[in-house]
């Protein structure tokens, strides 16, 4: 019987090859993933983000905006009533009465007056002005005799006082600011003697000169 013989080489085969099975260990190559795409990924978290935050505050922030002027609008307001009307007892009732009846046949009252329910630019400028001559109110001939007071008031003080004649005896109440005032200071800068009564007044600012029924007011004094 004959026994086979291994040769040196294959024997030397056989031993790398055992000794490389025993020794592999399985692994799982890594593969990073791109820096674009992680950018990327980050970019668009960052923009929704971003995006929610900006329809949040931009929901929020009109209302809060108007609620903010409102109220500051309210207080200047208040304010310019409460200036205004003391404004108006040392400068104007002892013609036009506290409650703006007037006087009978010499000062006119302030209620249905077309100077009020006009424009405010109209008031403003009677205050800063001034009248003398011929107006009529709610009915009656008055010969008005207003005393010029734009020397003496300021332009807050003058819109004050327009504001609360506007407020007390209008049909319709605005709210009047300095700046308004300084508008007709500058529209009339050369100005300086008082406005000629109606006919004037009514020729520059495009007041109706409409005749209306004689309304007595209750309250109104005799002379």
């Amino acid at each position: 019987m004959s026994r086979k013989k291994t040769t040196p080489s294959h024997n030397k085969i056989s031993s790398i090859s055992g000794n490389a099975n025993q020794e592999f260990e399985p692994y799982e190559p890594f593969n990073p993933i791109p820096w674009p795409v992680i950018a990327l990924t980050l970019a668009l978290a960052v923009w929704g983000i971003i995006t929610l935050l900006g329809e949040t505050l931009s929901s929020d922030t009109p209302s809060q905006q108007a609620t903010v002027s409102n109220t500051v609008e309210n207080e200047v307001n208040q304010d310019n009533n409460a200036q205004g009307a003391e404004l108006f007892l040392a400068h104007c009732s002892s013609c036009h009465q506290q409650n703006g009846a007037g006087i009978n046949s010499a000062i006119p009252p302030l209620k249905n007056s077309p100077y009020i329910n006009a424009d405010p630019e109209v008031a403003i400028n009677i205050i800063l002005f001034g009248i003398e001559g011929e107006i009529n109110v709610a009915g009656r001939t008055y010969q008005g005799r207003m005393p010029t007071f734009g020397n003496n008031l300021t332009n807050k003080q003058v819109a004050a006082i327009s504001q609360y004649l506007h407020e007390q005896w209008s049909e319709e109440p605005i709210a009047i600011q300095p700046v308004q005032v300084a508008i007709e200071r500058e529209r009339f800068a050369t100005r300086t003697r008082p406005w000629a009564g109606g006919d004037e007044l009514a020729a520059v600012f495009n007041i109706p000169h409409a005749e209306q029924e004689l309304t007595p007011t209750p309250s109104q004094e005799d002379e």
